[in-house]
């Protein structure tokens, strides 16, 4: 009869003990990750105010900090935020 493949013994990771880490300052690309957006859609968003600029960093980086960027958000959301888009503004009843 047909030989059969032989069982492979895998060692599955152990659940890690570690801390979630907070975020601090993104990159550009860590930041559309996190907002699921491109890069343009987050230029465009830091042209329109909707969020923060981001801040150069000694090594001469681009970052945002997160917070900021949760706070813009939470302002959107709650209908502070500036917002020219009539289609936006219809959307949420404006």
């Amino acid at each position: 009869m047909g030989q059969h493949p032989r069982a492979t013994i895998v060692n599955l990771p152990q659940q890690s003990d570690a801390v979630p880490r907070l975020i601090g300052y993104v990159s550009i690309s860590t930041l559309c990750e996190l907002l699921d957006a491109s890069e343009a859609t987050i230029r465009d968003w830091v042209k329109l105010g909707y969020i923060p600029k981001p801040k150069r960093i000694p090594s001469g980086t681009l970052r945002w900090k997160w917070a900021e960027i949760e706070k813009s958000l939470d302002g959107i959301r709650s209908g502070t935020a500036d917002d020219d888009d009539p289609i936006l503004r219809a959307s949420r009843g404006g």
